[in-house]
């Protein structure tokens, strides 16, 4: 008799166990599926305005209060983990303001109060308005400016010299000061020559891109930017500066690109420039000479390299 209720109690714990075992089984189930479908939607859930987390959490409450070994304690933490992870980002998009900024309200809104009450389709000189209010909020040196008149070229008046006490000075070799004057001034000349040089050279190049285009102006940017030297784009600027100077060519804008062209003049045609001077100034740096090259589609310079 005692050994049939021995028997009898071993299997009402095995029945137990294996109940046990089957119960542990369906809640490391529901921790692995609840896990795969958090994955799958981790970029929605990210969102401040998506509320499914909420449920995932409850879910994971619910799965918790069967939790009765380790194995299941530890998929817990892990999936707690993941949760606390996500309200994380979501309370990073949180704004302390009452009123939040959104790009898309922004723009519908900015779009409606330009059609106006009626509904009107966008024309371009309301773009021009909005750029002309919006402009006013932004400090950029402009790329082309003109100024009221060229500047005065006159030589200033030479300066009184100043008579020097001979007993002063140092005794030198009159030899030593004709040898110094002589080397500078043959420096200074051979550096004026040269440039002579170059612009006499850019205007005879200029000359030759008229007449193969039937005459017709040049944009200014195509003629002195070298789509493969920055320095070399600057040289040919300076050098047309001189041209400009000396009213051997004119610089203008095109009424439907409003870039500069340039054209070279003739003896007769300098005569009708003289009473239309301009000081221009120009800034450009690297990263304007790479987009203007990009953009005006310049794969090679107009003015041929010298030597």
């Amino acid at each position: 008799m005692g050994d049939a209720n021995g028997d009898h109690s071993d299997e009402e714990m095995m029945e137990d166990e294996e109940e046990m075992e089957a119960n542990r089984a369906v809640v490391r189930a529901g921790y692995r599926k609840l896990m795969d479908e958090i994955a799958g939607k981790e970029e929605e859930l990210v969102n401040i305005e998506n509320h499914q987390l909420l449920g995932y959490m409850q879910h994971n409450e619910e799965l918790f209060t069967q939790v009765a070994a380790p194995q299941e304690a530890v998929m817990d933490a892990l999936l707690i983990k993941h949760l606390s992870r996500l309200c994380r980002q979501q309370a990073e998009q949180m704004s302390a303001n009452i009123a939040q900024f959104r790009h898309e309200e922004y723009a519908e809104r900015l779009v409606a109060s330009m059609r106006g009450e009626g509904g009107q389709q966008l024309a371009r000189r309301k773009w021009v308005m909005l750029g002309q209010q919006a402009k006013l909020l932004f400090k950029r040196s402009p790329f082309l400016t003109c100024m009221y008149g060229a500047l005065d070229t006159t030589q200033p008046p030479p300066k009184e010299k100043k008579a020097k006490d001979p007993k002063s000075r140092q005794a030198t070799k009159v030899a030593d000061l004709v040898e110094t004057t002589a080397t500078v001034l043959a420096e200074a000349e051979t550096s004026e020559n040269q440039t002579e040089q170059m612009v006499t050279h850019v205007f005879r190049c200029l000359v030759n891109r008229f007449r193969e285009t039937e005459r017709k102006p040049i944009n200014f940017f195509k003629f002195v930017l070298d789509p493969n030297c920055f320095g070399t784009s600057i040289e040919n600027m300076f050098h047309v500066s001189f041209l400009v100077k000396e009213g051997k060519v004119a610089i203008s804008l095109c009424k439907e690109t409003g870039l500069p062209l340039i054209t070279p003049l003739s003896s007769k045609s300098k005569a009708g420039q003289d009473d239309q001077k301009n000081q221009v100034v120009m800034n450009m740096d690297m990263e304007d000479w790479r987009r203007l090259v990009e953009e005006l589609g310049i794969e090679q310079s107009m003015i041929d390299t010298v030597g």
